[in-house]
């Protein structure tokens, strides 16, 4: 009886012995590193997460957990190792021996735009019988910059056709978006300034002027993000920004200078050449915001008036239609002549729909993006 009572001292010593000695040391000379396989993407695209455990002593460690909170927005495949909620919070467990580097590759999908960060992790480890929990908090550095995904050339196609229906440029991708410059016949929906006079008495029938667009006559693109009603249309607001990005890439691309002004939670505005413009567009339209709108539609648009000039062509990207937004663009109308407003709406025969009254000036320049994205 006194030995089993012996020996059993004896292994409640080495059970504590080995605690003490594991609470103290665990954490010494070991590192767990989280990062990004890479530090941009688009939305859709497909991307590691590297979690990597270093343990730089001859200590073993059984079992360690590593945990980190990310965006649901970032779908990993292995999601029974962590539980979402407004966040996706990851739980992964891993033996690692002395001197030995462990690392796991985590694959998930960009499922939508903006800035992700992991700054903290937290590292649990437990006891030789796991009967105690050892909890340690560390600081890491992860980000990850999701840009706006492009739409379809082809999708863009009708935008462009409506653009004037007179410019020229040097996109290949548009099969016919801006016609040869010369005339061509009136539509309902050109203007009665573009009318070719002479042409059309030659010819015996309306005619209209088609100019040919240089790159260095610019494109306004205007980026209305306020919402139209009390609750945020998510995907109409998005589809909005995608928008934006899309004529920015395939303009600045092939030579057209651009001018983006957008009124988010902040206001915005870039105005560069080529791939700068291109580069600084998708990030700051990666990271825009539209919960707070810093101004309405309709002073977005005024406010944009005193710096345009006659032969600018200014893409208004709206999903609010209501009149006051509708005497703002037409005021932008007498401006300049080139005006296209592209207006992202759920349907357009809906009851929600913010241009069942529309004047015939705003009906010439609008393009309904409801079927065509």
């Amino acid at each position: 009886m006194i030995l089993m009572l012996f020996l059993a001292l004896v292994l409640f010593l080495v059970y504590l012995l080995n605690t003490l000695h594991y609470k103290r040391h665990w954490m010494e000379n070991f590192e767990v590193q989280i990062a990004f396989s890479e530090e941009q993407a688009g939305v859709g695209d497909t991307l590691f997460l590297y979690e990597t455990a270093i343990n730089k002593k001859k200590m073993r460690l059984p079992t360690v957990c590593v945990k980190f909170g990310t965006s649901k927005y970032l779908r990993f495949e292995d999601a029974e190792s962590g539980t979402v909620s407004d966040h996706f919070y990851r739980n992964d467990v891993m033996s690692v021996d002395g001197f030995e580097k462990v690392r796991r590759k985590l694959r998930f999908t960009c499922k939508k735009r903006g800035m992700y960060r992991i700054k903290e992790a937290e590292l649990v480890s437990y006891d030789l019988f796991c009967r105690q929990t050892f909890v340690h908090k560390l600081s890491v550095d992860a980000s990850l910059c999701v840009y706006p995904s492009l739409l379809d050339v082809q999708k863009l196609v009708p935008v462009f056709r409506h653009m004037t229906g007179g410019y020229r440029t040097s996109l290949p991708l548009f099969e016919d978006p801006f016609a040869f410059a010369g005339v061509r016949e009136y539509t309902p929906q050109d203007s009665m300034r573009r009318i070719h006079w002479k042409a059309s008495a030659r010819m015996g029938s309306w005619q209209v002027k088609t100019t040919e667009y240089m790159a260095s006559t610019p494109v306004v693109i205007l980026l209305n993000l306020e919402s139209p009603g009390v609750f945020t249309p998510v995907d109409l607001l998005e589809d909005s920004i995608r928008l934006a990005y899309s004529f920015v890439f395939y303009l600045c691309s092939n030579g057209v200078r651009t001018r983006l002004v957008a009124s988010g939670d902040e206001k915005l505005r870039l105005e560069e050449n080529g791939r700068n413009q291109i580069a600084a567009a998708r990030r700051a339209l990666a990271l825009i915001s539209y919960e707070h709108p810093c101004c309405s539609g309709e002073e977005l648009v005024r406010n944009e008036i005193p710096r345009l000039h006659g032969d600018d062509h200014v893409i208004v990207i709206s999903m609010a239609g209501k009149k006051p937004m509708q005497d703002a663009v037409a005021d932008m109308m007498r401006t300049t002549e080139s005006v296209t407003w592209v207006a992202p709406i759920v349907s357009e025969h809906g009851e929600d729909n913010e241009f069942r009254e529309i004047s015939p000036a705003i009906e010439r320049c609008l393009v309904k993006w409801g079927g065509i994205g």
